[in-house]
């Protein structure tokens, strides 16, 4: 059973990786080319406070029956599961804030 476990935890844990870096990378990308907007400027740091929470639901949305569902996870695992969040927020924070720095 924990063997089975550990495959479809690599497999979930590889999503998750892929869906923070995509989405990482759009939110990075667009924010680049709305500092371009003078009027959007100000408003870049509550756009990133937004689209920070839509993340959070999209990616409750997608991995909630795997996360929470028939057969849960250890906590060990889901602990695993904030690694990649914890990573790519910080380097969306990194980002973010030199773009709006430079306005």
């Amino acid at each position: 059973m924990l063997g089975n476990i550990d495959r479809g935890f690599h497999l979930l844990l590889e999503k998750a990786y892929v869906f923070h870096f995509f989405f990482s990378l759009v939110l990075v990308v667009a924010f680049q080319f709305l500092s371009k907007v003078k009027k959007l400027v100000a408003q870049l740091g509550f756009l990133y406070i937004a689209t920070l929470v839509f993340k959070i639901v999209v990616f409750t949305a997608i991995f909630y029956p795997q996360l929470m569902g028939d057969q849960p996870l250890p906590h060990f695992y889901r602990a695993m599961i904030l690694i990649p969040i914890f990573i790519f927020l910080t380097l969306e924070v990194i980002f973010v804030s030199k773009i709006i720095r430079e306005k």
